[in-house]
């Protein structure tokens, strides 16, 4: 095998892309910007791994690191509704 031919796991697949690369909605590419959208996304994927790794555990750990995640973003967002709906 040359040293061309060697896979870097390090190296991301894919080009990086801007928000503005994927011509989103406004409101679509504002959520995806929001951190605490990422928390949740970021905890959802731990409990999937836990899950698959079988490990009781650090899935019960990851499901309520998930449920606080989307209890802050549920909170956060409480007022914009309140404000949305009259």
């Amino acid at each position: 095998m040359t040293h061309q031919a060697a896979v870097n796991d390090n190296q991301p697949a894919l080009p990086e892309l801007e928000l503005a690369d994927l011509e989103l909605p406004d409101e679509v590419a504002a959520a995806l910007d929001d951190p605490r959208l990422e928390n949740v996304v970021g905890a959802a994927m731990l409990v999937a791994t836990a899950f698959r790794l079988r490990d009781e555990e650090a899935l019960i750990m990851m499901l309520r690191r998930l449920t606080n995640a989307v209890e802050g973003l549920s909170r956060d967002e409480a007022p914009a509704r309140r404000a949305a709906c009259g």
